[in-house]
């Protein structure tokens, strides 16, 4: 019974931050998830756990609308297979939060415009909050510089991940940490290296127009690593994102969600986040698709006596050849309370 009131209070918590979350998105027109800082310990782990899709890269230029598909005409099987090989370049068209529940769920994926003006990819950006659909995989590696741990030093990690779209509506992603390491306290012993959490979400596109998108994701973490190294964690993460082209060559994305504990291993955490960025080159030249931002994430306690992080830094990614290409990011932590003292991240993007 007690730990189904302890749920209970902690979907009480999520409700009134999504509720909130929703207000201030709207008035308006993700973040980096960061793992629960265990209970009654000042900091985060390391190195950090990725909750969302952290490294959120982007599906191939896409340069106009396409014509609409016949609605209703597929089943479940026939339109996954479309979504994950078909031909991604044509058949979008909006779809709207009232017809959340009767549209776009036959439709095969397909990759939006690029913003209102032709010039904004919907691509992701390292750090931030993902906001719309990717049909791609990727590989990021990680460095978190000046640890906050007994021993300091730093820590490392790397990850697979992928963003497999099954429709207009809906996308699973899945992210594999294969190398997760740190220092240890153990002074004869150094560096050690594990395998990290793995964690999957499925994500829902409440509505898209050529200038903004909004979705919700489900993810949860599983316990596959292991302590020492930022790992053994089983977290249910809730999320809101968005992406917007409010003009020009000018993007601004971010979101909200809540890490929510499985077990009694760590506290409920909240994360909002927000990023602002340009476009500088066109798809076809040298360094296409070039994009520099700023992106910031808070992660505080929803719960007892946390710490809250802020982390604010810049960003770029820009294309290789074809459907490949390269993302770059550095956080620096600027709050009062740090797990470490900046970090940088680095990825590779294969689309198809």
């Amino acid at each position: 019974m007690a730990k189904i009131e302890a749920l209970r209070v902690h979907i009480g918590r999520f409700t009134a931050a999504l509720t909130i979350t929703f207000m201030t998105v709207a008035g308006v027109a993700r973040a980096q998830d960061r793992p629960a800082p265990a209970a009654g310990s000042g900091y985060v782990t390391s190195p950090a756990v990725v909750l969302a899709p952290m490294a959120a890269p982007e599906y191939a230029y896409v340069s106009g609308s396409g014509g609409a598909p016949a609605a209703g005409q597929m089943g479940f099987f026939d339109t996954a297979r479309e979504s994950l090989f078909g031909d991604a370049s044509t058949g979008w068209r909006p779809l709207t939060l009232g017809s959340f529940f009767s549209d776009g769920w036959r439709d095969p994926w397909a990759g939006g415009p690029a913003g209102q003006s032709g010039l904004t990819p919907r691509h992701g950006w390292l750090g931030a909050f993902e906001g719309v659909f990717y049909r791609l995989a990727l590989v990021n590696g990680t460095y978190q510089q000046g640890l906050n741990k007994p021993f300091g030093g730093n820590a490392y990690g790397s990850n697979f991940a992928t963003f497999l779209p099954l429709s207009r509506r809906f996308e699973l992603y899945v992210n594999v940490p294969y190398i997760a390491a740190n220092g240890t306290e153990d002074p004869t012993r150094g560096y050690r290296t594990d395998f990290g959490d793995v964690s999957v979400a499925g994500s829902f596109l409440l509505s898209e127009s050529e200038a903004f998108t909004q979705l919700f994701t489900l993810g949860v973490t599983m316990p596959t690593g292991q302590a020492a190294t930022g790992g053994n964690l089983s977290i249910l993460n809730p999320r809101y994102s968005f992406w917007s082209n409010p003009f020009e060559a000018w993007v601004v994305r971010g979101g909200t969600g809540v890490n929510i504990p499985l077990d009694n291993s760590t506290q409920t955490t909240g994360n909002v986040g927000l990023a602002v960025g340009r476009y500088f080159r066109p798809h076809d030249v040298p360094f296409g698709d070039l994009v520099f931002y700023v992106n910031s994430t808070a992660t505080f306690a929803l719960e007892g006596n946390g710490p809250t992080n802020v982390g604010v830094g810049p960003g770029t990614r820009f294309q290789i050849t074809g459907n490949w290409w390269f993302l770059n990011y550095w956080e620096y932590q600027v709050g009062n309370d740090k797990p470490f003292n900046y970090q940088v991240q680095f990825a590779v993007v294969k689309a198809w």
